[in-house]
């Protein structure tokens, strides 16, 4: 089943096994991957179908693929980390697919994935991190109606160095 809204050009589906190639295309791409500060080794097809079978059997995640009107894969969008009894979880956003960066996908990815979590998922509380250097998401983050709720200093080692990490959430009751 494909979660939808009104005004979106995209879906999101649950995620599948056989998306690991999609997914392959993109997962070692450092131009996609920046912005992940656990993605800093190669990963093969096997260590990211292991990894896509532990995120499908999990509890606390929740991972979707991002599709358009056709229901062409252009990448993933996840609620993580959920914590069902704060009704909580950590969203996270990746558009891979050759050309579906920089025309607004994003931001409509984003809006799908919150009220899916919200109306879906029936979560309280919606959160999110980036780099500080990372305009793009603080961009969607503040369009979504997220407030910002500080700057985590030093948060993530990568690429040689130290980076902050600005957090967001958003409540089911807030304006969105």
């Amino acid at each position: 089943m494909t979660f939808t809204m009104p005004g979106t050009e995209l879906g999101l589906r649950p995620i599948r096994p056989e998306d690991v190639d999609h997914i392959m295309q993109w997962i070692n791409d450092p131009a996609v991957t920046r912005n992940f500060a656990h993605m800093s080794a190669q990963i093969t097809r096997e260590q990211e179908l292991a990894w896509l079978e532990h995120v499908i059997a999990s509890d606390t995640d929740r991972l979707y693929a991002v599709v358009d009107a056709d229901g062409a894969y252009l990448g993933n969008a996840g609620v993580h980390k959920i914590y069902w009894p704060a009704r909580n979880g950590r969203l996270g956003l990746v558009l891979g697919a050759a050309g579906a960066r920089g025309r607004g996908l994003g931001t409509q990815a984003m809006r799908l994935l919150v009220e899916l979590a919200l109306t879906e998922l029936n979560l309280h509380k919606v959160w999110l991190v980036h780099y500080r250097s990372n305009e793009r998401m603080a961009h969607i983050a503040a369009k979504l109606g997220f407030t910002q709720e500080g700057v985590l200093r030093d948060e993530y080692f990568h690429a040689g160095g130290f980076h902050d990490m600005v957090r967001w959430s958003l409540l089911e009751q807030d304006p969105r």
